[in-house]
């Protein structure tokens, strides 16, 4: 017997498993789980981007009524996390608390813990530190420059430049094409901040923190912590939304410190300012791009030139440009390739990878230049990309992707007949005429690399337990995907027997083998596989237990309603339970687990399209109706799947018309909260047209590929080629996003001057 192929989309749920207790507010996340007697941790932070702590006086705080402690860099005694910079370029390793400079505004300098968060929110007040202000070095290029310096020890802001290249030599009589495109700091901005609950245990501690990835937080506290590993215990409950900004931070370290050290549970939930001010932040890029093209449209070459903002400390957000160079031609054969990526940290909170990391400033940078070329050549944007799409699958790019599946010109035809293309080009022409308002179409095709690197695994085991259980364990651990749903309805698939009848478990390093983590939309790939596979694994060591129970051959014997049976005949059987026991009295384990590798990357792609109506007078940008084309492999779940794409678009149209960071020149944020920082709601969605193909992933048994990100990566060169298209006409060749009224205004009144 062998292990059968995957079960391809599973039956349709009415709803997820979660669903119940989350919108019924059972729901238990990090607030909700502090004891009575916990401390509360409160952070003083930083008013300056830069400078050197001359003065730090906690004494007046130690005093006051409630307050326990009051720490400070000396206090804890805590290592500085290394900074895992590539290319040998100087560590700028990170303090858990300020030592003697501050390089951002929000950068942590001290921690107060008191018996409730009232008292220590009074007493951080109270705090009084001293800063000679220093130059901060807020952009990319001021920082390349070396004449201020955010770390001076390390002698340069550059932390990471490398120029590759490949391919044969351009033809002469090209035309090239150069654009200029920022994809500005975002907020992730979830529904729950970052929150840690670290209570002591047994000369270690356990930290219950929203995490994706808890076995790796287990390492890093551990090492910062000078514990073993086992002496550290990483849970994670509910999680209200991560985005990929829920890692390692040094909050999480100091709070499980302060609980060590005062023997006593503490408890830190950060506000949404503090949220806004060192949560991490995403994108922070901008992209020179320059493409080199025949008159027909056909583009032999291109040149990109990254700037990447990794913000003060280059951790996590030092390798998200490598990402964007990874998919940087995005649906296109070009055949030579030149990239440039200049690294470098700034007076700002550090940047880290956010929902799409890298991916979808690589779309919206080469999207850009494609519109840039038709517009140049005066051909169809449609048409320019029809002539440059891979034709042939597998496809490796001269960035060293490997282009798994798919049929590029299948979505971008199918996307174009329902976005109902020659008829808005029809209607904009008759609107042009008549001097009516404005409408444009935009095209926003991408590829996007999931999967996390090509050797990365994930930990999954399943076990049929006692009493007939299926248990399944896993390493992906959910920030509101819906694992638990899906996990179960693998397992219980290869048993045949409800979802119900499946325990899952996870987020939990004492209870699951190990994990990578839940990001770069690996979870159903990866761990949804290794489920699989060790469900698989189970079932054929219980039918060759049954086949000789029931002194038949191993070959023969099928299972269906959680029974085993020879085929043929449904009796007798053997249940889940019977066989557990039988396996016991022979003391053979029905347990398997693994650590589950693709060996690769999968490739998922889209082509999503925008009609946008431009009001003249204002400068608003509405969307009129979207369309979205995305072959994620095999769709294992129709209704997650959707979510993920609404969440994702949503998201996408914040980055395209309303979200950005905002500092002023002396480092000090102008979007802190809620009312100077816009994110979408309901209310902006516009009118929705989904569709997808599904061509396979052929590197695991699922068939799955990445589905967690298109629509952020999508939406917004669709959106911002649209408002182009739409403002044509008064010589409008460029802008940025967010494409806020005022900015859409301005860039028309610069163009009819």
């Amino acid at each position: 017997m062998s292990i059968r192929p995957a079960p391809g989309p599973l039956p349709p749920l009415v709803r997820r498993f979660e669903d119940e207790r989350l919108v019924t507010g059972r729901g238990r996340f990090v607030a909700d789980l502090a004891p009575p007697d916990a401390l509360v941790a409160w952070f003083v932070r930083s008013p300056f981007a830069s400078g050197k702590i001359v003065g730090l006086d906690v004494t007046t705080a130690a005093a006051m009524p409630g307050v326990v402690a009051v720490y400070t860099v000396d206090d804890l005694g805590l290592p500085d996390q290394p900074a895992p910079v590539p290319g040998g370029a100087p560590a700028m390793g990170r303090p858990m608390l300020a030592r003697d400079r501050v390089t951002f505004v929000g950068e942590a300098v001290a921690v107060v813990v008191a018996e409730s968060a009232p008292l220590a929110e009074d007493a951080a007040a109270m705090v009084f530190v001293e800063v000679e202000p220093g130059e901060p070095v807020i952009s990319v290029e001021d920082s390349i420059r070396d004449e201020a310096l955010v770390h001076p020890e390390a002698g340069s802001n550059i932390v990471f430049r490398e120029h590759t290249g490949s391919g044969p030599e351009l033809p002469d009589g090209l035309v090239e094409v150069t654009v200029t495109v920022d994809h500005p700091r975002l907020a992730p901005a979830p529904i729950e901040a970052l929150a840690a609950l670290a209570t002591p245990v047994a000369g270690g501690i356990h930290l219950e923190v929203g995490v994706q990835s808890p076995h790796q937080l287990q390492r890093e506290v551990a090492e910062l912590l000078g514990l073993p590993a086992a002496k550290v215990r990483i849970t994670t409950a509910d999680v209200g939304g991560a985005f990929g900004m829920k890692r390692f931070y040094p909050e999480y370290a100091v709070v499980a410190k302060s609980a060590l050290m005062l023997e006593r549970p503490v408890l830190w939930v950060q506000s949404r300012r503090e949220n806004f001010l060192g949560g991490s932040h995403g994108r922070g890029q901008r992209h020179e791009v320059t493409l080199s093209a025949s008159a027909d449209g056909r583009i032999h070459g291109a040149r990109f030139r990254l700037l990447a903002d990794t913000g003060a400390y280059p951790h996590r957000g030092v390798m998200v440009p490598m990402f964007s160079r990874l998919v940087a031609t995005g649906l296109y054969e070009i055949p030579r390739v030149e990239f440039e990526i200049i690294a470098t940290v700034t007076n700002l909170p550090p940047t880290g990878p956010y929902r799409g990391a890298g991916r979808p400033e690589a779309a919206l940078a080469i999207e850009r230049a494609i519109d840039a070329v038709a517009r140049e050549l005066e051909l169809d944007p449609a048409d320019v990309r029809r002539r440059n799409f891979v034709s042939a699958l597998p496809h490796e790019t001269p960035t060293g992707a490997r282009l798994d599946s798919g049929d590029y010109r299948a979505a971008l035809e199918r996307a174009l007949d329902l976005a109902r293309y020659t008829d808005v080009r029809a209607e904009q022409e008759e609107r042009r005429r008549r001097g009516d308002t404005p409408i444009g179409i935009g095209i926003g095709a991408f590829v996007e690399r999931t999967g996390g690197q090509p050797d990365s695994w994930e930990f999954g085991e399943v076990q049929i337990a006692a009493d007939g259980t299926i248990v399944a364990r896993t390493g992906s651990t959910s920030a509101g995907q819906g694992h638990e749903t899906v996990w179960r309805r693998i397992a219980a698939e290869v048993f045949d027997v409800a979802p119900s009848r499946v325990e899952f478990v996870a987020g939990d390093t004492e209870l699951v083998g190990d994990s990578v983590g839940s990001f770069a939309s690996r979870s159903a790939q990866v761990g949804g596989s290794a489920i699989w596979r060790c469900a698989e694994r189970v079932r054929l060591t219980a039918a060759e237990l049954v086949a000789e129970m029931l002194e038949a051959a191993p070959a023969d014997i099928r299972v269906a309603g959680g029974a085993f049976h020879v085929a043929g005949s449904s009796d007798p059987h053997v249940t889940l339970a019977e066989v557990a026991a039988a396996a016991a009295a022979r003391q053979i384990d029905l347990r398997s687990e693994e650590r589950y590798s693709p060996g690769t990357q999968t490739f998922p792609y889209g082509v999503h399209v925008a009609v946008v109506e431009v009001d003249i007078e204002t400068g608003l940008v509405t969307p009129r109706s979207l369309v979205t084309v995305d072959d994620v492999g095999i769709v294992l779940d129709e209704m997650l799947v959707g979510g993920q794409l609404h969440g994702s678009i949503m998201q996408g149209l914040g980055a395209a018309l309303l979200e950005q960071m905002h500092y002023a020149e002396d480092g000090q944020p102008r979007s802190a909260t809620f009312v100077d920082y816009l994110v979408p709601t309901a209310m902006q969605l516009p009118p929705l047209t989904a569709d997808h193909l599904s061509h396979p992933a052929p590197s695991n048994p699922l068939g799955a590929k990445g589905a967690g990100e298109g629509g952020c990566i999508g939406i917004p060169p669709a959106i911002l080629n649209a408002t182009i298209d739409a403002l044509a006409p008064w010589g409008v060749r460029d802008l940025q996003i967010p494409l806020t009224p005022a900015r859409v205004w301005e860039a028309r009144q610069m163009a009819i001057r």
